[in-house]
């Protein structure tokens, strides 16, 4: 795939990763009805901005980490990957208790997400924080990914042995595991963990790309599109329309279920993370000139976005009113996405929060 890489980053994934973290801060924002509806679906579909996050992330563990330092010595990589784990994990902790204390204490008239303990109870917060029992919705990725990041070293010395297969297997049996006892974390592994394997195998497979009929490419990528626009609309039709399809709705429903992640939900994922990657691999060069200033610094520094957006989502919220305007709304959503650009582009930002 010609052009893939450039300059040592993938132009296509760091546009995709903004994107996906753009829809994120809308759909935290939480002010509907709202024009954004038509990019995010209010995270009510059968996949969400989430999923693609967790599928980039491990894509490019197994990309970097694995297939472009594996001639660095595994303990050295290891460390890397613990201690890169570690911080974020600190930071959950620190992210969790600060927007726990300011939706305690600060008078959000336009919403926040709740806090599952009384007003006040810092022992049971930091508590259970510490013990990764609870972590705030507006940071709750940073758990699963510092989680992922330290299991990731097992990953990556079985893909040095030549056993990815092995990989791929334990990751099939945690999420059978999560499954049965409902461990969101040994559900959501499967999406970062089956990516790292294509990461490391990631130049191998373009080779094979790059060999097939040209013709042949573009039957896939016409089928992929074309599966991920229908299942797509269907999806909207089930979770906005469900008395359009009624007995479908109700099977989908169940499948996609949002409180666990089903094989079905992990299925879709992938179909849907490759439609939009085709899609943004096809316009990157109009993606560039149009919204590489918004979506690149986001992309590539995609944790400090993902970090501070709860703070900016508090200003908003106690400085607006939660309000039924579609035109506010949306301009609303609008000052989020921007106020995180800019506050990602702010110099030295990354010698404070990770990126």
């Amino acid at each position: 795939m010609p052009g893939f890489v450039q300059k040592n980053r993938f132009l296509s994934l760091d546009y995709l990763r903004g994107f996906f973290i753009v829809v994120i801060v809308i759909d935290h924002l939480s002010r509907w009805p709202s024009l954004w509806i038509v990019l995010t679906g209010k995270a009510l579909q059968w996949v969400t901005a989430a999923e693609g996050f967790v599928i980039i992330s491990g894509l490019l563990v197994g990309y970097i980490r694995g297939y472009k330092n594996k001639e660095e010595p595994f303990k050295k990589i290891a460390t890397i990957l613990i201690r890169r784990g570690v911080l974020l994990y600190i930071w959950s902790v620190i992210a969790t208790v600060i927007y726990s204390a300011i939706i305690w204490y600060v008078p959000l008239q336009g919403g926040a997400p709740s806090v599952p303990y009384p007003t006040g109870d810092w022992a049971t917060l930091i508590h259970d924080t510490i013990l990764l029992q609870y972590t705030n919705v507006w940071v709750y990725f940073l758990f699963l990914y510092a989680v992922f990041l330290v299991a990731s070293p097992i990953a990556i010395w079985l893909f040095r042995q030549r056993a990815a297969w092995l990989a791929v297997l334990i990751s099939l049996f945690v999420f059978i595991v999560g499954t049965i006892t409902h461990s969101k974390a040994m559900q959501w592994q499967i999406l970062f963990f089956i990516p790292a394997t294509v990461g490391f195998y990631l130049p191998t497979i373009l080779a094979r790309w790059s060999r097939i009929d040209p013709r042949q490419r573009q039957l896939i990528k016409s089928w992929t599109l074309g599966a991920t626009l229908v299942t797509m609309i269907i999806s909207v039709i089930t979770v906005f329309f469900p008395l359009l399809m009624p007995h479908v709705s109700s099977i989908t429903n169940m499948l996609f279920d949002k409180d666990t992640m089903s094989f079905a939900r992990v299925l879709m994922a992938f179909l849907w993370f490759t439609g939009l990657f085709f899609i943004f691999k096809k316009f990157e060069r109009r993606i560039a000139k149009r919204l590489g200033w918004l979506l690149e610094p986001i992309g590539t520094k995609s944790l400090t976005a993902y970090i501070i957006h709860g703070a900016v989502l508090c200003v908003l919220s106690f400085f607006t009113v939660d309000t039924e305007s579609l035109i506010i709304n949306s301009l609303i959503a609008l000052v989020a996405i921007l106020l995180v650009w800019s506050i990602v582009r702010t110099r030295h930002i990354n010698k404070l929060i990770p990126r």
